[in-house]
């Protein structure tokens, strides 16, 4: 309707082609829409001999971390693949990640397996327990819902490009404004659709409720955080 051709759509899990497949039938747009079930990696990095150039990378592969999908090492395949015109837009076209360190202790409901540990459970607070829980990825936590002190400033970690190679490691100094166990750090993202100004996608916890949590990761060892006072 929009004047868009060919769509190519990726998605790794058979039910959920299945359930496009039946979508695009209902709507009229076999023509139009092709669905195939592919991890994205495999297509991005090496497209079929043949393939056509696409005009347009669009990609909701963020999660609450805004990582862990990949989303950066994937849409630079492809670029670097030859998927995509030289000219072709990607959407999102950028992605912001801050961080802080908190104390935490407790992580809201745990309702589903993603949480780390309920609060409480019948009056017995479990806080304590983070301490025994080590994880070596990071989880997904309900800020609105947890027990935390921040006890550094927010610090912006990188800010990226779609479509560029994701940025290289580097130490990030973090300015400390209370006291208390630094046993998480807490990240939220940002991304720019596109370059058109719109207000950025965020998983923030003070901007308006999505499906996306915020990321926990827990640390290995707790340093005691204090901050600096000037005399």
């Amino acid at each position: 309707r929009a004047g868009g051709g060919q769509v190519l759509g990726l998605e790794m899990l058979s039910a959920v082609t299945d359930l496009g497949r039946r979508c695009v039938a209902a709507n009229g747009a076999e023509g139009e829409v092709q669905l195939v079930k592919s991890e994205a990696a495999r297509l991005l990095t090496a497209p079929p001999e043949g393939a056509p150039k696409l005009h347009l990378f669009l990609a909701e592969l963020m999660d609450s971390g805004g990582l862990g999908e990949s989303l950066l090492s994937l849409a630079s395949a492809a670029r670097r693949g030859g998927l995509l015109l030289p000219a072709a837009p990607l959407l999102p076209a950028r992605i912001r990640v801050w961080a802080t360190l908190v104390d935490l202790q407790g992580c809201g409901t745990a309702l589903d397996s993603a949480e780390l540990v309920p609060s409480r459970l019948s009056g017995v607070a479990l806080w304590p327990w983070l301490r025994y829980r080590h994880r070596r990825s990071y989880s997904a936590v309900d800020l609105a819902a947890a027990e935390y002190a921040p006890l550094t400033d927010e610090c912006l970690v990188f800010s990226a490009v779609v479509g560029d190679a994701p940025p290289a490691d580097r130490l990030v100094a973090l300015t400390a404004q209370a006291s208390g166990e630094a046993n998480a750090v807490v990240w939220v993202w940002e991304a720019d659709l596109d370059d058109s100004g719109a207000p950025p996608l965020t998983n923030a916890p003070w901007a308006a409720r999505t499906h996306w949590r915020q990321a926990v990761k827990l640390l290995p060892a707790y340093p005691r955080i204090t901050p600096h006072i000037s005399p």
